[in-house]
């Protein structure tokens, strides 16, 4: 039993020196949960709840009065059939958003990160049914903008902090 505590106790330790840090608390004095980014305008309305979304968890607090960056995201979308039935109708599909963003500085216009997410969920097709079909379809992409939004806001969140350590 005292081996167990032992080993915990020394792995406490050595996450500490490391320097391992909590991504979503106040460190060094700085409040991480809103950044200063201007997030720009995305296209269609798969854009509209990206942005908000990412507005959301990228500056919780409102827009910043004087941003340092400004986010630049490009949103595909495809949806692709990948359940077939013997008569080749569909049974199932599958939704693919996929984001191109950069981060630039506002003072320099340079690129400082930029980066590709993208994030999948799928749906069942109901023969017969347009309207369930349809709604099941914009439920999913709902759903996969919300989770390409935390992919964004986690990849800059992190880029943000490891600059602002070194």
């Amino acid at each position: 039993m005292w081996f167990y505590r032992l080993i915990s106790f020394c792995l406490l330790f050595s996450l500490a020196g490391c320097g391992f840090h909590p991504l979503y608390t106040p460190y060094n004095g700085r409040n991480n949960t809103s950044y200063p980014i201007k997030i720009g305008v995305i296209a269609d309305r798969n854009g509209q709840i990206l942005r908000n979304s990412l507005v959301d968890l990228l500056t919780p607090e409102g827009t910043p009065p004087h941003p340092q960056y400004f986010l630049d995201v490009n949103l595909t979308e495809t949806i692709s059939s990948t359940g077939i039935n013997k008569d080749e109708s569909t049974s199932r599909k599958q939704a693919t958003l996929t984001a191109n963003f950069t981060l630039k500085d506002m003072k320099t216009n340079k690129i400082v990160y930029q980066h590709t997410t993208s994030a999948i969920n799928s749906f069942s097709i109901i023969n017969q049914n347009y309207y369930s079909d349809l709604t099941a379809q914009q439920y999913v992409i709902r759903e996969v903008a919300q989770v390409l939004a935390e992919n964004i806001s986690l990849l800059i969140t992190t880029y943000l902090n490891s600059c602002n350590e070194n």
